[in-house]
């Protein structure tokens, strides 16, 4: 290996949201999406890729009056586990994207 930083690969949660899995339902469902997440994780541990994970405001803003779009935890990001990718970031309505930084917060 050259000792280039692996590639960037861009997922959303179109790829491992429980709501992906209707086949199931209940916990199964947040079952098959953290086995989908472990997988990911498990690519990125390897070296095969970084993982950035963009959540879009438009799918993934959880709903309610007090929701703040630039916050991380306002928004379904699905299992904890997904937390551990390389970089975060959110997508707003307009199509800009904003890094997550450590405090949670869109910069």
């Amino acid at each position: 290996m050259s000792g280039e930083a692996p590639s960037w690969r861009e997922i959303t949660t179109d790829e491992y949201a429980p709501r992906i899995f209707p086949e199931t339902s209940g916990s199964a469902q947040w079952i098959a999406s953290s086995d989908r997440v472990y997988e990911l994780l498990k690519g990125q541990h390897e070296g095969q890729y970084r993982l950035r994970l963009i959540l879009c405001e438009a799918v993934d803003l959880k709903r309610g009056p007090n929701a703040n779009a630039l916050w991380y935890w306002d928004y379904d990001a699905g299992p904890p586990a997904i937390t551990c990718v390389a970089e975060t970031w959110i997508q707003a309505k307009d199509g800009r994207r904003r890094r997550v930084g450590e405090n949670g917060f869109a910069r």
